[in-house]
């Protein structure tokens, strides 16, 4: 059997120009020792190379399955960055459509009021408030820009972020309350949910997640759960989650977040006005 182990678990611990010595030692040892026993040499050949293949398939199948699951993990890790880069582009695309057309008109009328201003002041005047009206204008439409950015619908995001686990393989329950929450404690949840969701793919090997928001006595609670977590792992001093609890606490909300085994939830309770 020790010339079995050896066939088995030198072509994954050993350099593989040590396999062909180390196999044909192992199979002279069998042969000696058949001989001085007065075994059968071809029993004992079969045996120490059949048992030795079947451990060198067995571990050579369980480092495979390993190799995967990594592979897996870095798909899922690329897939939450993607997401967040496509969010970034979408809006940058909202603001250059924004500014684009305004700045270059905001551009050429201060050009004409410059020219304008040694032969002829009244218009050159006219032109200066123009600029004025248009750079207020587009200000104004930045500002709506960025004021939609922000009060993103939450129903939508948390259908999206439980798509997103799906499609890494997460099983992901998605429960929402049947009114719509105000829009400050869905900014708050909105950004909650974006952190809770990163970590479930980040830092764990999560089998299912389920979300779950409710509004009960004048506080409003949402609860990101997933199994698969490590009993101490990066959740727990996780940056993010300690800038959303300082968020929370401005409005008077609390962040939680708990180990019941493998299972880690995070809790945010935010008061609702009645």
């Amino acid at each position: 059997m020790a010339g079995a182990s050896m066939v088995g678990t030198v072509p994954l611990l050993g350099p593989v120009r040590a396999l062909l010595p180390v196999t044909a030692g192992a199979l002279l040892v069998t042969v000696t020792v058949a001989g001085a026993t007065g075994g059968s040499v071809v029993r004992h050949l079969a045996v120490t190379g059949g048992v030795g293949l079947g451990i060198a398939a067995v571990n050579g199948l369980q480092f495979w399955f390993w190799d995967l699951l990594l592979r897996a993990r870095e798909g899922q890790e690329a897939r939450a960055r993607l997401a967040a880069t496509e969010e970034r582009l979408r809006f940058a695309r909202d603001v250059h459509d924004v500014l684009g057309h305004a700045l270059t008109v905001i551009a050429l009328k201060a050009e004409l009021a410059a020219r304008l201003a040694p032969v002829d002041a009244e218009r050159a005047g006219r032109e200066a408030d123009e600029v004025r009206r248009l750079a207020a204008a587009a200000l104004d439409e930045v500002r709506d820009a960025v004021h939609g950015y922000r009060r993103v619908d939450l129903a939508d995001q948390a259908a999206a972020v439980g798509q997103v686990l799906r499609s890494c393989g997460v099983r992901s329950t998605v429960l929402l309350p049947d009114g719509a929450l105000p829009a400050g404690t869905a900014a708050q949840f909105a950004a909650v949910l974006r952190e809770a969701s990163t970590n479930v793919l980040r830092h764990s090997r999560a089998g299912w997640c389920r979300i779950e928001i409710s509004v009960e006595d004048e506080v409003a609670r949402m609860t990101v759960a997933n199994d698969g977590a490590p009993a101490v792992g990066p959740d727990d001093r996780s940056h993010g989650l300690d800038g959303l609890s300082e968020r929370l606490a401005a409005v008077g909300g609390v962040l939680a977040v708990r180990h019941d085994g493998d299972v880690f939830t995070v809790e945010a309770t935010v008061p609702v006005p009645a």
